[in-house]
């Protein structure tokens, strides 16, 4: 067994812990990911080339912010920053088995919870009297992607607890490994490149979830494909868009993803001011699909650095699924 240090002060599990994170990724894997922490904790491996590199120079939220205020627009973006959509997405796919027409799953996606208070509050009153049969998470449990991520771990745990079960979720790129063990104890399930057999109606969703792919690139698409039945129909999980090219090519039949944010501070008609991946437009906010692959990309639950939103509200998306 390989014995792991861990990343920052806040970070510290167990042997077994690190074991038990071994044996689900892989310790080629887990190793991959934990050296990329400590790069980025040190300053050697930066995640975001805002503008050619602008953000190593300088601090873009606060200038974000900054600009907000002078322009006399911030309380507006605030106050967009809270008000969250409840998206009604239907999905539909001529592999859907009739056991599983009518399956309801509601999709969270860049929480960044410990970026305002507020937003919790906001999440847990608006899924009041929302009715699903599973929740997912696909990543992005953090602000900040190298501070302590305790805070986050809390407000996630506060809302886990307004959540009916089952409930899964991904790892994102601003996500350390380190937060599986809590949130796992307190009833989240993570799939780390792993596939979870779902019941419903006599049928069996097949879900799969891979690893960040858009700075740990540790997901692992073939393996996970590979755990699905050749004829089981199966809904993956995965951090960002950018991996849709290579899901159509394994064959999976739907995508839930996030990442994107739709931009969070857009231009008037929802125009993006910056892209964070690299995925076509239509891949980038709402329903798509690319081949045999149906997919869905949330403009997130969440925001990030700053808690502002310009032409682009938060969403929490439920996901219909029906034969078609």
């Amino acid at each position: 067994m390989t014995t792991y240090a861990p990343t920052t002060a806040d970070s510290l599990l167990n042997a077994a812990d690190y074991a038990a994170l071994e044996r689900r990724l892989g310790r080629a894997r887990l190793r991959q990911r934990l050296n990329a922490q400590l790069f980025h904790v040190a300053g050697e491996a930066h995640q975001d080339a805002f503008f050619l590199g602008l953000g190593r120079v300088v601090d873009v939220d606060v200038l974000a912010d900054r600009a907000a205020r002078l322009l006399g627009i911030y309380r507006w973006g605030y106050r967009n920053f809270t008000a969250l959509r409840l998206v009604d997405n239907r999905i539909r796919h001529p592999r859907l088995p009739p056991g599983l027409d009518g399956l309801r799953v509601l999709q969270l996606t860049d929480l960044h919870l410990d970026l305002d208070p507020a937003l919790g509050h906001a999440v847990r009153e608006r899924l009041a009297g929302v009715d699903y049969d599973l929740a997912v998470i696909t990543g992005d449990f953090r602000n900040t992607t190298d501070a302590d991520h305790g805070p986050s771990v809390a407000e996630t745990t506060t809302l886990l607890a307004a959540l009916r079960g089952p409930v899964y979720a991904v790892l994102g790129n601003h996500d350390f490994i380190e937060i599986v063990p809590p949130l796992e104890r307190a009833g989240l399930r993570f799939l780390l490149n792993e596939v979870a057999t779902v019941p419903f109606r006599g049928a069996e969703l097949h879900l799969a979830g891979v690893d960040d792919p858009n700075f740990y690139r540790t997901h692992d698409l073939a393996g996970v494909r590979d755990a699905v039945p050749d004829d089981g129909f199966s809904l993956l999980l995965c951090h960002s868009p950018e991996t849709y090219r290579e899901a159509a090519g394994f064959g999976f039949d739907v995508m839930l993803s996030g990442h994107t944010h739709g931009g969070q501070i857009c231009l008037p008609g929802g125009y993006p001011l910056v892209r964070v991946c690299d995925a076509p437009k239509p891949m980038q906010a709402g329903a798509w699909r690319y081949r045999e692959l149906v997919g869905y990309t949330s403009v997130g639950t969440g925001s990030c650095g700053v808690p502002l939103r310009y032409f682009c509200p938060p969403e929490i998306t439920l996901h219909r699924f029906e034969r078609g």
